[in-house]
């Protein structure tokens, strides 16, 4: 009996950790948050850089116009969260979804402010 309890929890455990951890695709998450980073600054991929990586916080530079900008991001469920490196608080005005579409192999990155979608990003693995 203690056998088949062990092994219930065990299997309830695997579960629960599949279904908390998003379909990234074969992306990382150093390129998700590269992503929603580029997509919130208006610039390339190429300009922004994963400056330091401490899972699950990332430190992400945006390079603009002779200028470096330095953010933080955090995947969490399918948001990237974000802040700028010298502000203590997460952003919340502007809400920034990600999921990965399988048939296209495309990182699709949603900005939403309250229940409205304000903009679409699609990336592949090549754009990286």
């Amino acid at each position: 009996m203690k056998i088949v309890f062990k092994t219930l929890l065990l299997w309830l455990a695997c579960i629960g950790f599949v279904l908390a951890k998003p379909n990234l695709g074969g992306f990382k998450p150093e390129q998700v948050c590269q992503a929603a980073i580029a997509s919130l600054q208006g610039v390339d991929l190429k300009k922004v850089d994963n400056y330091r990586s401490d899972q699950p916080l990332m430190q992400m530079r945006v390079r603009h116009n002779g200028q470096s900008t330095s953010f933080y991001c955090q995947l969490e469920g399918d948001q990237a969260l974000w802040r700028r490196a010298q502000d203590s608080r997460w952003q919340t005005t502007t809400t920034v979804r990600f999921h990965y579409n399988s048939s296209g192999k495309q990182l699709i990155i949603k900005h939403y402010l309250a229940a409205a979608q304000l903009a679409e990003y699609r990336y592949r693995g090549e754009d990286f």
